[in-house]
């Protein structure tokens, strides 16, 4: 089951390879990049008189919150057309 969040978080990258992110203040561990592609946002969702942005890259990597816990597969999308990029955690599966 998939749940959507559509919350910011933090992510630990470089050169395009995602190695960690934090969401809701705990660590997550990026396990390995599943996919990757790019989407069309919902431009009739975001508030009136934001800064729109047509497109974002998506990453579905497999990540956990620590060495022991269960690892969960996140969807973390990166909105580079606004005035600066930003992060999103846009779906959990368990």
């Amino acid at each position: 089951m998939a749940r959507r969040y559509d919350e910011p978080v933090d992510v630990q990258s470089r050169e395009e390879v995602l190695s960690a992110f934090i969401w809701r203040d705990r660590l997550y561990a990026v396990r390995g990049v599943l996919d990757r592609w790019t989407e069309r946002r919902s431009w009739w969702q975001d508030p009136v008189g934001a800064p729109q942005s047509g497109e974002r890259t998506v990453w579905r990597v497999e990540a956990s919150p620590g060495r022991c816990a269960g690892s969960g597969i996140y969807d973390i999308g990166l909105d580079t057309e606004a005035t600066t990029p930003t992060w999103t955690l846009l779906r959990v599966q368990d």
